[in-house]
C-alpha cells in the first residue's frame, strides 16, 4: 500500500492545532462587527461575556489617543465612542496577542519582537490602503496584523528548530527561505492554513500570501502588496534607523508595480505610516 507523503505545514498544524484558534468571544465579536444588522446591544451583550476584553476596550477608549470629551465608565459607551470598526480592531488585536506568548524568557523576547512587528505592520497597511484605491483598510489592517502568526505557530512546533532559524537568519538568508530549509514550509504557508482554518475570506488568506510577486491588479493582489509594503516598513522600523534614511527604494519592486506608487508617493506614504506607527497605542499585554 502506497504511503501518503505528509504535508509539512499540516504536521505543524496538527500539533499546535489547539493553539491556532481565535478565542470563541473574539470570533463573535469580529462577526458582529462585520455585519450591518448587528445592533449596539447585541455587541455589548457578547463583550460583557469577556472580563478581560471588557476591561481592555473600556481602557483603549478612555487612552489619551482618542482623547474623548469625557471618561468612558461602560462597555455600551465606549462601543458608542470608539465605533464598530475601532472594536473589531481591538478585538483583532487582543486576540491574536495570545498566540506570541513564549514559554520561555528566550522565546517570549522573539515572539514579542515579532508581535511588534505585526502591530506596526497593521498600522503601515491600514496607512497604505488609505492612500491607494480599491484597498479594503479593515481587511489591510488584519493582514498586517496577522502576517507573521506562521512564525509562533512554527516556533510552538519546535522551539529547538526554529532557533535553528534565527542562525541561518542572522547569516544574512531571507527568513522565508531559512524556514524552508529548516521545516521543509514557511510562516506564510503555515499562516495562510491557519486562515483557511478560522473560514478567513478569499480575499484575506490571498492577502497574507505576501512574499512572492505578482503583477496582475486584481484586488486581492493589492491587498497582497499592501501587505508586503506594510511589512517592509515594520522591519525598518524595528532596525530603529531614521525616518530620513529610508526611502521607496528599500520596498520590493513589484509592490511599487502594482500600487501604481511612484517613488515621490512612495516615499510620503512611508513617512505617513512610520509617523502613524510612533502616534499608534499599542495594545499590549503583560
Amino acid at each position: 500500500m502506497e504511503s501518503r507523503t505528509v504535508d509539512p505545514v499540516e504536521l505543524v498544524l496538527d500539533k499546535v492545532g489547539e493553539i491556532a484558534v481565535l478565542p470563541q468571544v473574539i470570533c463573535q465579536i469580529v462577526d458582529m462587527t462585520g455585519s450591518d444588522d448587528a445592533s449596539t446591544q447585541s455587541l455589548e451583550r457578547a463583550i460583557l461575556v469577556d472580563p478581560g476584553f471588557s476591561a481592555r476596550l473600556i481602557a483603549q477608549a478612555n487612552s489619551a489617543y482618542y482623547a474623548l470629551p469625557r471618561k468612558v465608565t461602560s462597555i455600551r459607551e465606549a462601543v458608542l465612542f470608539l465605533g464598530f470598526k475601532s472594536v473589531r480592531q481591538l478585538a483583532m488585536t487582543v486576540g491574536v496577542f495570545d498566540l506570541f506568548v513564549g514559554r520561555t524568557d528566550k522565546e517570549s523576547l522573539r515572539r514579542r519582537t515579532w508581535w511588534r512587528t505585526s502591530l506596526d505592520a497593521a498600522v503601515a497597511a491600514r496607512v497604505v490602503a488609505e492612500r491607494v484605491r480599491g484597498i479594503n483598510a479593515d481587511e489591510a489592517y488584519t493582514c498586517g496584523l496577522l502576517h507573521l502568526i506562521g512564525k509562533t505557530l512554527l516556533c510552538r512546533y519546535d522551539p529547538a528548530k526554529y532557533e535553528r532559524v534565527q542562525g541561518v537568519v542572522e547569516q544574512g538568508a531571507p527568513d522565508v527561505l531559512a524556514e524552508r530549509a529548516v521545516f521543509d514550509c514557511d510562516h506564510i504557508g503555515v499562516g495562510l492554513a491557519a486562515a483557511k482554518k478560522w473560514s478567513f475570506p478569499e480575499s484575506l488568506v490571498a492577502g497574507l500570501n505576501y512574499f512572492s510577486p505578482v503583477t496582475d491588479r486584481t484586488p486581492e493582489n493589492l491587498l497582497r502588496a499592501t501587505t508586503a509594503v506594510a511589512s517592509r516598513i515594520a522591519k525598518l522600523t524595528t532596525t530603529g534607523k531614521p525616518t530620513r534614511e529610508l526611502s521607496s527604494n528599500q520596498l520590493p519592486a513589484w509592490t511599487m508595480e502594482v500600487l501604481m506608487l511612484q517613488e515621490e508617493d512612495a516615499d510620503k506614504l512611508m513617512e505617513a505610516a512610520f509617523e502613524s506607527i510612533e502616534k499608534a497605542e499599542h495594545v499590549m499585554v503583560t
